[in-house]
C-alpha cells in the first residue's frame, strides 16, 4: 500500500475505498464536488483519520502518491486533469482491489439485467452451502470486502468502474447485452461498448466469458466462450429445459417451469446466472435455489392487481433497450408509462416496439415532449399525456380493462422527478395501492 492516497468522490464506493486505504495504514485524503458531506460519513472519515474537501477539487488533491478513482467518476473530471497536469498516478478502484480479492470472482456487466445476475448467482451458490456475496455495482461497495475470504465474489460491474480496468481478471464473466446506454458519459456507443468489454481480460488460469452469441466475437483470445445458443460450448433453452452442453456432454441447468420471474427476458438472465455458476464450480446443482430467488424491486416486479389489471414496476428500465425488452417479454394487452429526464437516446425504435406490443402509451417528465413526437412520428395514435406519476396511474386504472397489464418502464432516468429510480417505483407502487 502506497504512503498518501487521494480518493475521488466520497460516495458509497468512494467512502469504502477511503475506509479500507487507511484501515491499512495509507494517509487518505478524499476530493468532492458536493456542497457537504452527509454528518454519518464526516463522522466515519474524523474517527478514521480521513481528511476532505467539498466543493470541487482544488491542487490539495494532488499531494499524493496515488490519486483512486471511484465508481462513476469521469476522465474529464477536474482531479483527473490535476492529476495528470502534476504526473500523479491515476487508478480505479478495480486495480487497486482486485489483488485483495480472495475466492473465485465471477463478474457481471451489461447494459441490463446485470443485477438480477449478480443477486441470482449469489443466491444460487449459497444455496448450494457455498460461501458466496454480491458486491459492487448492486450497492455493497467492493472496498468492504477486500482482504476477506469467499467461495466466490460475485461482481456487479458497471462501465463507469470497467473503464479504469487494467488488473481485475474474473474466474467466470457475464456480458448480458449491450445497447446504447450512458453516451452521455462515454462519448459513443464504441467507447462504451470498449470499456463494458474490459471485464473480459484473459488470465493465465482457465477463465470463461458468459455471452449471448451475438457478442461472442467481443471476447479475447485467452478466455473459454461459452454462448447463448452457439458453439462448443453453449447454452441450450429448447424445449423445456435450459441445458450446459460441452461438445457432446450435456447438462442439466434447470427446467424453465422452476423459474418464477416474470418475462422472457429473464429466462436469459437465468439461463446465463446458473451456466455462470455451474462453470466456476462444477459440483454444484444450481437449480437447487431457483424456485426460491424472489425477483428484484423495480425489475418488472408485479406490484399490485385491481379489478383484473396487473401493474408491474419496471422503473430500472432506464434505457430505450430495457424497455424493448420487457416489452417483447412480458405477454398480453399492455399499457406503457413511459418518460423522465433523457440520457441522449433516440426514441424512433422504442416508438416501433411501443406501436406493436401496446395498447396504450403515458408519457411523463421532462423527456415526454421528445418521446411523445416519436410516437406520433411512428404512427402511434394512442398516446397521452400527464402532468405527474399520480395522474399517470389515474389514467392508466381507466383505460385498462380486465386482462391487461400497466408496465412503468420509462426508458429515461427519474432525476427530473425523483431521486432515484426506486423512489418512482416506490411511488407507483403506493399510487397502485391507492386504488385498492
Amino acid at each position: 500500500m502506497v504512503h498518501k492516497i487521494t480518493v475521488v468522490g466520497a460516495g458509497v464506493s468512494g467512502q469504502a475505498l477511503a475506509l479500507w486505504a487507511a484501515k491499512c495504514g495509507a494517509s487518505v485524503f478524499v476530493t468532492d464536488c458536493r456542497a457537504e458531506l452527509p454528518r454519518q460519513t464526516q463522522e466515519l472519515f474524523s474517527k478514521a483519520r480521513i481528511q476532505w474537501e467539498v466543493g470541487g477539487h482544488t491542487p490539495r488533491c494532488c499531494q499524493c502518491d496515488l490519486m483512486v478513482i471511484s465508481s462513476g467518476v469521469s476522465e474529464k473530471s477536474e482531479a483527473v486533469r490535476l492529476a495528470r497536469t502534476a504526473n500523479v498516478p491515476v487508478q480505479g478502484e478495480l486495480d487497486l482491489l482486485a489483488p485483495h480479492l480472495k475466492g473465485k470472482i465471477i463478474a457481471v456487466t451489461g447494459t441490463n439485467g446485470k443485477t438480477t445476475c449478480t443477486a441470482l448467482i449469489a443466491h444460487l451458490l449459497q444455496s448450494c452451502g457455498l460461501n458466496a456475496v454480491s458486491v459492487g455495482n448492486i450497492g455493497d461497495p467492493l472496498a468492504a470486502h477486500a482482504d476477506r475470504s469467499y467461495d466466490a465474489i460475485v461482481m456487479e460491474l458497471s462501465s463507469f468502474q470497467l473503464h479504469w480496468n487494467t488488473q481485475l481478471r474474473p474466474d467466470v464473466a457475464v456480458l448480458t447485452n449491450l445497447a446504447p446506454d450512458h453516451l452521455d458519459w462515454h462519448g459513443s456507443y464504441e467507447n462504451y461498448k470498449s470499456d463494458k468489454c474490459k471485464i473480459f481480460l484473459p488470465r493465465q488460469e482457465v477463465c470463461y466469458a458468459v455471452t449471448h452469441d451475438i457478442d461472442a466475437f467481443l471476447v479475447p483470445a485467452g478466455r473459454t466462450v461459452c454462448a447463448l445458443g452457439r458453439g462448443h460450448l453453449r447454452i441450450d433453452m429448447d424445449g423445456g429445459d435450459v441445458l450446459l452442453v460441452d461438445h457432446e456432454r450435456r447438462r442439466l441447468l434447470f427446467h424453465k417451469s422452476s423459474l418464477k420471474l416474470l418475462g422472457a427476458h429473464n429466462l436469459e438472465n437465468a439461463a446465463m446466472s446458473c451456466a455462470a455458476a455451474a462453470l466456476a464450480f462444477r459440483d454444484i446443482d444450481p437449480s437447487a435455489g431457483l424456485a426460491s430467488f424472489k425477483v428484484l424491486h423495480h425489475r418488472c416486479e408485479p406490484v399490485g392487481e385491481q379489478n383484473g389489471v396487473l401493474y408491474i414496476d419496471d422503473s430500472k428500465g432506464t434505457n430505450v433497450a430495457a424497455v424493448i425488452a420487457a416489452l417483447h417479454s412480458i405477454s398480453g394487452r399492455k399499457l406503457i408509462i413511459l418518460g423522465g429526464q433523457g440520457k441522449g437516446e433516440r426514441y424512433d425504435e422504442l416508438a416501433r416496439v411501443v406501436r406493436e406490443e401496446t395498447f396504450a402509451a403515458i408519457v411523463i417528465g421532462s423527456e415526454a415532449e421528445k418521446i411523445f413526437a416519436a410516437l406520433l412520428a411512428a404512427g402511434y395514435r394512442h398516446a397521452v399525456r400527464a402532468k405527474d406519476m399520480s395522474e399517470a396511474v389515474k389514467k392508466a386504472s381507466e383505460l385498462a380493462g380486465p386482462g391487461d397489464k400497466v408496465l412503468l418502464s420509462p426508458a429515461c432516468t427519474s432525476w427530473d422527478m425523483y431521486h432515484s429510480y426506486e423512489e418512482r417505483g416506490d411511488h407507483f407502487a403506493q399510487l397502485v395501492r391507492t386504488l385498492f
